[in-house]
């Protein structure tokens, strides 16, 4: 699990989301603050000439001309709009760090689900490779039968095909070893050891599954998306109070000092180095925009009804994942029961029909049925604990209970 979490493309592409909102979040809490900046211009002109304003004033025509300056902005109001605009990013942050949660758990019960289809097929394996031993037996025991003429030719090679079948069954299972070994690896970013080996299920299974009702309550309280859509939901409702605000008076004080070379505030301007600087208060307002803040806002609005609907679209998969995964759990709980009951009777009926067969007291081909139903039940057996453990880990993935520790 933990290589999984690591090496998780969706994990990192979740992190990055989250990097990148609180990137925007640091550019909206910017926005309103303390703002400097710094110019500087050099030109030349070309057709310029002295103007004679009377009899002592001349303003010279100054073809090169320089200036610098450094400016301060302080917004004094803005409608609403600095305060909207920090309170969405806040809001987009922490519904990202929620859905990284989310992605977490989403590979988590990915890992979960590779590591124990690995374990079915493994002991399937060995399971497999037991029944293989078990009618290899029989059938050498069967083929000197024949050669002593105890049995028929249909018997020997019945108990032949019989042998070939638990042999495919063996390959078949080995293959999903590797199918299981290869989406492991895939989940990891790394190949599986040759040696390693999954862990057994031994466990007893649970008795059922834990009531809907609670279910839904700790899914509701726990699932990450649940959270993250809800911080969504908030942060369109305060990005479409941001656009409203474009309706409104905007204010600002600003301080500028600057030299000039040049300064055409003199006159006659002279061609030296002057300073000069101010304070003073801009107001705009914007009465007339062809419909842009119109359009703005409704786009805003549009934006927030469809937070609204993947908010209850995410609630109703929760839904649907706990009443299903609760539903697989009762059921991988009862097969498993019942499959460990099936190998005891399978055994029990296989040691039978070898003792009536060996007496004459029955047909081959129900000994060799005994042999087919025990191996299908070890099979089941298995299978079945293993999809204890997978239904275990999707309903609490379902329920919000799955962390990222093994």
């Amino acid at each position: 699990m933990q290589a999984a979490l690591a090496h998780s493309p969706a994990l990192q592409l979740a992190a990055g989301e989250e990097r990148a909102t609180a990137a925007r979040m640091d550019q909206a809490r910017a926005a309103g603050q303390f703002n400097v900046s710094a110019d500087a211009r050099a030109a030349h002109y070309w057709g310029l000439y002295d103007q004679q304003l009377g009899p002592q004033i001349v303003i010279p025509g100054i073809p090169d001309r320089y200036g610098a300056g450094l400016q301060a902005t302080q917004p004094l109001y803005t409608g609403g709009r600095v305060k909207r605009t920090r309170a969405a990013a806040d809001s987009l942050h922490t519904a990202a760090g929620h859905a990284q949660r989310g992605a977490a758990a989403d590979v988590a019960l990915a890992a979960l689900s590779g590591y124990w289809d690995w374990s079915k097929a493994v002991n399937a394996v060995a399971s497999f490779r037991a029944a293989v031993q078990r009618v290899e037996q029989h059938n050498a025991d069967m083929q000197n039968s024949r050669k002593a003429g105890l049995v028929t030719e249909s018997d020997a090679l019945a108990t032949t095909v019989q042998l070939e079948n638990t042999r495919l069954g063996l390959a078949e299972a080995g293959r999903r070893v590797e199918t299981a070994r290869a989406q492991l690896a895939y989940l990891m970013g790394r190949e599986l050891p040759a040696a390693a080996q999954p862990l057994a299920v031994t466990a007893a299974a649970p008795e059922g599954a834990p009531e809907e009702t609670a279910l839904l309550d700790l899914a509701r309280t726990n699932r990450a998306e649940t959270a993250a859509r809800k911080f969504e939901v908030r942060a369109a409702e305060e990005q479409m109070e941001a656009a409203r605000a474009d309706r409104r008076p905007q204010l600002a004080v600003t301080a500028r000092y600057e030299q000039m070379r040049p300064n055409m505030l003199n006159i006659p301007p002279a061609d030296e180095w002057n300073y000069d600087a101010f304070v003073g208060v801009t107001a705009s307002w914007s009465l007339f925009d062809s419909g842009l803040t119109r359009a703005k806002v409704a786009e805003a609005a549009a934006r927030c009804d469809q937070a609204r609907q993947r908010q209850q679209q995410t609630a109703d998969r929760i839904t649907l994942e706990v009443r299903a995964a609760r539903v697989n759990l009762a059921n991988a709980c009862e097969r498993s029961t019942v499959a460990r009951r099936t190998v005891e009777s399978a055994t029990r009926s296989l040691k039978a029909a070898d003792d009536l067969w060996k007496n004459g007291l029955t047909r081959h081909v129900e000994l060799l049925d005994a042999h087919a139903q025990l191996t299908a039940a070890e099979f089941q057996s298995i299978a079945a604990r293993a999809d204890v453990e997978l239904a275990r880990a999707a309903l609490e993935h379902a329920t919000g209970k799955l962390g990222t520790e093994p």
